[in-house]
């Protein structure tokens, strides 16, 4: 079995609403046969044509993480409905219509390896988005987090990709669908689904 730490640092304006909803995807993993839902085709593709507000510039001023849940809601999109694909589509069109920073400074990270704190033990697969403090030193980071069975992913072997290190975002792109967990997981339904917020150490 892979273990990976969390390697987020909840700030304290997110921590209580995090807490809970981490709370609420670990009591999943002790519910025999229950999964949150995935969105079929369909709903995917109700889910990218659904109009999203146009990015101004108060974006750049709000954390990540608070856009990020701006974002949602104005997509009106459920991350716990969301597929893999989902997901990718939606951090990607948040990327993309609402700037955050400089060229470099805002990037958008995709990991994914083995978890365990405690007793809880998933399979972590993260599309994060990471952004320069600027004059405070240090970066903001927000993102959707899916957790699935980890039977099955033993050799899965820890993964981590920025876009910043590849040729294009397009490049970006296709390296998470050519992942291997993303080839296997892309039609599975997760076992829970958070939005988080942070530091990246």
């Amino acid at each position: 079995m892979l273990s990976m730490k969390p390697s987020f640092r909840t700030d304290t304006q997110s921590s209580r609403l995090l807490a809970r909803r981490a709370g609420l995807a670990l009591a999943g993993f002790a519910l025999c046969g229950t999964a949150f839902a995935g969105c079929d085709g369909s709903a995917d593709q109700s889910c990218e044509s659904q109009a999203s507000a146009p990015a101004t510039v108060t974006a750049a001023l709000q954390s990540p993480f608070a856009a990020l849940q701006d974002y949602l809601q104005q997509r009106g999109a459920d991350p716990n409905t969301l597929t893999m694909a989902g997901m990718v589509d939606v951090m990607l069109d948040w990327y993309r219509r609402a700037p955050m920073g400089a060229q470099g400074e805002d990037q958008l990270v995709f990991r994914y390896g083995g978890w365990s704190e405690g007793c809880a033990t998933a399979f972590k697969l993260s599309l994060l988005r990471r952004v320069a403090s600027g004059s405070e030193g240090g970066e903001r980071l927000a993102g959707i987090t899916m957790m699935f069975e980890p039977s099955g992913q033993q050799e899965l072997a820890p993964f981590d990709v920025q876009s910043g290190n590849t040729a294009s975002l397009e490049a970006f792109v296709a390296t998470i669908k050519g992942s291997p967990a993303y080839k296997r997981l892309v039609e599975a339904t997760p076992m829970g689904v958070m939005v988080e917020a942070g530091g990246m150490r």
